[in-house]
């Protein structure tokens, strides 16, 4: 049985979270487990009978307004909601061997900003 894509919503990463915050390491270490289990937590109701073996994965990202934004510092800032996916178990690694990346996206929706994470099957040639 082929599996669809899921697709899983969380808020925008906190800024703590972006690879150009600065500070000891400590300071990213609480915001990165709590956006790490937020995101174990939403994927572990959505997640499939087995985690997806090879996967795409891709991102939308909803911005309260149209400020400029760096779009590969959005994309780091998710990480630790990887690392999440794959604590529920909807992922079964984030390595390269297995996960690839596909569209990266920007919206506005200044009611609810969030990203929208979906993980679709694939299959990855190496």
């Amino acid at each position: 049985m082929a599996h669809e894509g899921i697709t899983v919503t969380l808020p925008l990463p906190s800024r703590a979270l972006h690879a150009h915050a600065k500070g000891h390491w400590r300071t990213k270490a609480g915001p990165t487990q709590a956006a790490r289990e937020m995101a174990a937590h939403s994927a572990r109701q959505l997640r499939p009978p087995v985690p997806f073996e090879a996967v795409t994965v891709s991102l939308c990202f909803f911005w309260p307004d149209n400020r400029r934004r760096d779009t590969l510092n959005s994309v780091q800032g998710i990480k630790p909601y990887i690392d999440g996916l794959i604590d529920a178990g909807l992922l079964a690694d984030d390595r390269w061997q297995v996960m690839s990346i596909g569209r990266i996206v920007s919206s506005i929706d200044r009611a609810n900003p969030r990203v929208d994470i979906t993980v679709t099957p694939s299959s990855i040639d190496v």
